[in-house]
């Protein structure tokens, strides 16, 4: 599929039916949207129900299908103006209850997808064809990437391994900028509502408003390198 550019192109990497989801709604209006999931699930109904929005099934820990995605994307949509990076690997636990293979496969999905995702569309450092004078960036993350506690050791690693080569991509390129957002609670989907049974609403952050957020830092003016978004929605 070739999609007309008459608006800025928001690459959305990691759509779940949570905030993936809610980021392409929030976001279908005003921007044309290249979804990616590693299946058709979620992103083939929204490229049915939303204007100008291709669906790109893709396995970003396939190293050469992701590379082949993105060139895809590009050629049928062009160079992305704003990127959302919604990837997570890894699992909670204590050292003794990692699995060695998980821990490993973090490191794929939310370090080496993102290194991959900068070489094949920056490979000058530089976002030529972008509408807008910056190319920015939103990496969904956790406080695991900054705390250093027993529970988190199965994420951790990779969430700060990610952190640190964001921060280091940004100083390193020229017109792609980059932010670390600070998702500090449980998002208000299955899997949340499973592990924690006994809590109410407001306990629950909700997709929409990470959403709305995101949107916030694509558009706003200064960006911010470091973002946080509580229950509260601060």
């Amino acid at each position: 599929m070739t999609h007309t550019a008459t608006k800025p192109l928001a690459l959305i990497v990691g759509v779940g039916n949570a905030t993936g989801k809610a980021v392409c709604t929030e976001l279908a209006s005003h921007y044309r949207l290249a979804m990616v999931a590693r299946s058709t699930n979620v992103i083939g109904s929204l490229a049915t129900t939303l204007q100008q929005a291709g669906a790109y099934p893709c396995d970003v820990t396939n190293r050469d299908a992701w590379v082949s995605t993105l060139k895809t994307i590009v050629a049928e949509m062009g160079l992305p103006d704003y990127i959302l990076v919604n990837t997570e690997g890894g699992g909670w636990g204590e050292y003794m209850q990692i699995d060695v293979a998980d821990f490993s496969n973090s490191f794929d999905v939310n370090v080496v997808s993102l290194l991959l995702l900068i070489q094949t569309l920056f490979p000058d450092g530089v976002a030529e064809a972008s509408t807008r004078s910056n190319c920015r960036i939103v990496i969904s993350s956790s406080p695991a990437a900054y705390l250093s506690i027993p529970l988190f050791l199965g994420i951790a690693p990779s969430r700060a391994a990610q952190r640190v080569l964001a921060e280091t991509l940004d100083e390193a390129m020229d017109n792609v900028d980059f932010s670390i957002l600070s998702i500090d609670g449980a998002i208000n989907e299955p899997s949340m509502r499973k592990a924690y049974p006994h809590k109410d609403d407001a306990f629950f952050i909700k997709p929409a408003a990470i959403a709305t957020y995101i949107r916030t830092l694509f558009e706003d003016a200064p960006f911010d390198r470091i973002a946080r978004i509580t229950t509260s929605g601060n």
